[in-house]
């Protein structure tokens, strides 16, 4: 299995602008957008297969966290369907998705399936998957301790990752074990709103001084990460999409606020 998406090439965007030198910006590899989503999730789908009706899948919905390899940590309670269904069979799989965060299409969102084996952890695991799924998911205190409740690991053999229309790849379990998740993650949203809100005359200009696209009338950042950013370019002859890289990786908000205000000047001094 390869981890190069469907048009041929890590994080390429489909549409008109594909064919822009802008779009060969850097962007984060498949296996860091699957580690990312994964850090950021604190539910999914799980989907064991059924004792009865016996070989169906059966899909529920789980709390989850990773532990430092990216891999699913789970808190079951034997009572429910899906452990008995693993305690038969540990072949299993787990959707995850981007949160929404105002965009109206689910189908627009980075969604990820691993697949792998799940099974009960014991001892110095079980201890350690503890401390990671309290650190996500607090109120799980009041019941962790109960008997009936186990912590389950997936180990993933393969995943398959979606990031939108026209971004998807299979991506191998080793890479995505040693992929790094993207540090503004956290601060993403924020940093959209703020440049979109607050700074739409410069992300304009990013538009068409710095991406090419010189009939711009409008443009909004849709995506940053710790090497740029994308933009959703408004022309007369309809939307494109451009990527713009950073002068260097960033991981602070403080070094992204400095690296736009290069680029403003950047696509300002082009301008003049």
């Amino acid at each position: 299995m390869s981890s190069t998406t469907d048009h041929g090439r890590p994080g390429a965007v489909a549409g008109p602008a594909a064919e822009h030198p802008a779009q060969s910006a850097r962007a984060l590899s498949h296996a860091e957008r699957c580690r990312t989503l994964a850090e950021r999730a604190r539910a999914a789908t799980l989907c064991t297969i059924a004792r009865d009706p016996a070989g169906y899948p059966y899909g529920s919905l789980v709390t989850v966290a990773v532990d430092a390899h990216g891999r699913p940590l789970l808190l079951l309670s034997a009572l429910a369907e899906h452990t008995g269904n693993l305690k038969a069979r540990t072949e299993a799989s787990l959707l995850l998705a981007e949160p929404a965060e105002g965009r109206a299409d689910p189908l627009a969102l980075g969604r990820m399936t691993l697949v792998g084996p799940c099974r009960p952890l014991e001892g110095a695991e079980a201890a350690a998957a503890r401390t990671r799924f309290l650190a996500a998911h607090p109120r799980a205190s009041y019941y962790v301790d109960f008997t009936d409740f186990s912590f389950y690991r997936l180990d993933p053999v393969s995943i398959r990752y979606v990031g939108g229309f026209g971004r998807m790849s299979w991506v191998e379990a080793a890479e995505y074990a040693a992929a790094e998740p993207d540090p503004l993650a956290p601060d993403a949203a924020r940093i959209l709103e703020h440049m979109n809100s607050d700074h739409a005359d410069a992300v304009l200009a990013y538009a068409k001084a710095l991406a090419g696209i010189k009939d711009a009338t409008g443009a909004s950042m849709t995506s940053v990460d710790r090497y740029g950013f994308e933009l959703d370019v408004i022309t007369p002859a309809g939307p494109k999409a451009a990527r713009l890289a950073f002068g260097a990786p960033v991981t602070t908000t403080d070094e992204v606020r400095k690296a736009m205000v290069a680029l403003v000047r950047e696509a300002r001094g082009r301008s003049a």
